[in-house]
């Protein structure tokens, strides 16, 4: 009996030997195979191997490449909520534009924003459209929506002056910051116009976000576009303005509460002759054709409240935007009712107030 324990005691232990000796024998061989791939891929990987300058080039192409993927992601983290932002509502202003006629269809006053966007782009003159390229834009049928080379221009005149001296925002920038954003000064809000203003030019032609910058522009003097804005000033259409008038306009873009003529007639005036200078500058015109805008400036219309309708207009304003209020509410409530005070038109069809105003232009 001793002799079979012994035996069997004998027989597990060389077993476990053999399991052992095949362990080590696996991870040696294991060993020895990596060791040789290894061999092999460096021996491979060794005919790209690069030095000198070629290797600090190909250093900077993979780092920028590295950097790039990660700013595709964080590009692509502002560009879905600017895309959605482009997709939504419009900025409008919430006050009413309102004109007032009395029985006999003579104005007897407006209140509120002026907008005119009636005038098509080609009957809008070549003196502004010229003057707007030269000052706001000079390369707006050359770039994507973004103008790289006028941006770096731009902050490289600025740090030579050590103040904001040169804008750096295209017209399409401008535009979509007037369209859809709000005026405030953070770099996520100029990475949100970057991208809506190429999202624009992506969907509308130059000619369209030319015409709809002229049109959504603020002028000073509540008044929004370019049409709005000459008869405000001018008491004209805009197709009839001249250099001096359309330049005196142009200067209103970059600033329009400092630029008014009717806030500060010589700061605008002074503001207009830089953008003559603006049109020699951009080959537009010569020195000769601007010599006689710079002698006869632009001279606006005098707007004086009359005494007598210095109150009605406002007290009407605030009894017609309520009816107008209500009115939209009644309709929402049933599409179909017929007994309204304001018609589609905005006429008044009853109420005390009939024999004092006869029909209200509304719009917002």
């Amino acid at each position: 009996m001793r002799d079979i324990f012994q035996n069997n005691r004998r027989g597990k232990l060389i077993d476990w030997l053999k399991i052992d000796s095949w362990i080590d024998s696996s991870l040696y061989g294991a060993w020895l195979g990596f060791r040789d791939w290894w061999s092999g891929y460096s021996s491979f990987m060794g005919r790209f191997e690069v030095k000198g300058p070629v290797r600090a080039l190909n250093e900077l192409v993979c780092d920028g490449l590295t950097l790039s993927v990660a700013g595709f992601f964080i590009l692509a983290s502002f560009a879905l909520p600017a895309f959605e932002t482009a997709q939504g509502r419009i900025n409008l202003a919430d006050e009413y534009s309102v004109t007032f006629l009395d029985r006999f269809g003579n104005e007897i006053g407006k209140r509120g924003l002026l907008r005119d966007d009636s005038v098509p782009l080609e009957e809008i003159p070549d003196v502004m459209i010229k003057a707007t390229l030269a000052t706001e834009d000079r390369r707006f049928f050359d770039h994507f929506g973004v103008d790289v080379m006028g941006t770096f221009r731009a902050l490289a005149e600025n740090a030579r002056a050590d103040q904001v001296v040169q804008g750096g925002s295209s017209l399409t920038q401008q535009l979509a910051k007037n369209m859809f954003l709000t005026p405030e000064r953070a770099l996520s809000r100029k990475i949100k116009e970057a991208l809506i203003a190429v999202y624009l030019e992506n969907h509308y032609t130059k000619p369209e976000i030319l015409k709809l910058y002229f049109d959504r522009a603020y002028l000073g003097g509540g008044s929004y576009g370019v049409e709005a804005a000459a008869q405000y000033y001018f008491n004209k259409s805009i197709r009839d303005v001249n250099l001096p008038e359309a330049a005196m306009l142009a200067g209103m873009f970059k600033a329009p509460t400092r630029y008014a003529p009717h806030v500060n007639l010589a700061a605008s005036r002074a503001r207009a002759n830089e953008v003559l200078t603006n049109m020699v500058e951009a080959g537009f015109m010569s020195e000769g054709q601007v010599y006689g805008a710079r002698l006869n400036p632009a001279k606006i219309v005098e707007r004086r409240r009359r005494k007598d309708t210095r109150l009605f207009p406002r007290l009407g304003l605030r009894r017609s935007a309520a009816a107008v209020t209500r009115q939209g509410r009644a309709h929402r409530r049933c599409p179909h009712h017929r007994g309204s005070r304001f018609t589609k038109g905005g006429q008044r069809r009853d109420g005390p107030d009939h024999q004092a105003i006869q029909s209200v232009e509304t719009f917002r």
